[in-house]
């Protein structure tokens, strides 16, 4: 089936969600399921403009955590940028996706395009524009927002879940900070997991937070024990992430890296924005001097995320 990006759907959606006020004319709805998938039902929460007399533009926030944990936004002071959407009356969700052994490449990619597809689905009962939607997120939700901006409609990640068929994953643009842009480096850079005990028996050692860049162990669950040691091991790493999927048709992009990022070192998303560059894409760059693992700054960083939000969602 063709998906449908510019027709707008109401659905009724029989579940028990909490409606909060907020104050500054924004409202709350939390818990609103979007998927199921084996069996589990992943939820988002929204964070919308009352009294909008028209539909008004949408952003939706994908959670950090190195994607073993975090959790969507309670509130939109939770959310990177939440100043700027609310300033200018955008929609704000923020969304729970499978994570650690549950979750991986690409089921979580598959979670959180399916919920850009429950929103546009959704556009009429959210009182939003299905075709001004943006996305955004920080350390892993970075990356999981570039996939969702750039992979093509038809990614094979298992596509819609039932009731989303023929609904279009498409964004409009993708605001991301320090996130992981390259599989492949990202391995290569990290250490060693290997453990060798006095037998000669090897094994694995887990993630270990407080060892900088621990991709390895990560990436054997997220991964489901696929290593990148062969070329078809190398090329499936490649496709699921940033670096896979340059092109010159992608939205626009803000690409944000920290300059001293200790978990993401070496300005992993301005190798992506080279790239893109080279392909004849037209994305933006910011890196945060002296920044680490954190959110964007610096003198006219505001300046240049405000710009990108009325550059993509004409708010």
């Amino acid at each position: 089936m063709k998906p449908t990006l510019f027709k707008i759907f109401a659905v009724n959606v029989l579940v028990a969600v909490s409606v909060v006020a907020l104050g500054a004319d924004y409202k709350s709805e939390l818990n609103i399921p979007y998927c199921t998938v084996d069996g589990k039902t992943q939820t988002l929460n929204a964070f919308l403009p009352a009294g909008a007399d028209k539909p008004v533009p949408a952003i939706m926030e994908i959670h950090g955590g190195w994607f073993y944990g975090g959790d969507a936004a309670s509130q939109p002071e939770g959310i990177g940028g939440w100043q700027i959407f609310m300033r200018h009356g955008i929609a704000i969700f923020s969304i729970r996706y499978r994570l650690n052994t549950e979750g991986g490449f690409p089921q979580n990619i598959r979670d959180c395009r399916n919920a850009i597809r429950f929103i546009r689905k959704n556009a009429q009962r959210f009182n939003i524009d299905p075709n001004r939607i943006d996305v955004t997120g920080g350390s892993a939700g970075g990356h999981l927002s570039l996939m969702v901006a750039m992979v093509p409609e038809d990614f094979d990640d298992g596509g819609p879940t039932p009731g989303l068929e023929g609904i279009s994953a498409k964004v409009f643009g993708s605001f991301s900070y320090i996130p992981p842009t390259d599989f492949i480096r990202f391995w290569n850079e990290g250490p060693s997991d290997v453990i060798t005990n006095s037998a000669g028996q090897v094994s694995f050692r887990g993630p270990d937070d407080k060892i900088p860049n621990d991709a390895r162990p990560h990436f054997r669950v997220l991964f489901h024990g696929v290593v990148p040691d062969s070329a078809a091991h190398e090329a499936l790493y490649t496709e699921m992430c940033p670096i896979g999927q340059v092109r010159k048709d992608v939205p626009p992009l803000l690409i944000c890296d920290g300059e001293k990022d200790p978990i993401v070192p070496g300005l992993e998303g301005k190798e992506l924005y080279e790239k893109l560059k080279a392909a004849g894409a037209n994305p933006t760059y910011w890196m945060t001097p002296n920044g680490g693992h954190a959110f964007p700054g610096g003198e006219g960083f505001d300046k240049v995320l405000d710009d990108f939000v009325v550059q993509t969602l004409n708010p």
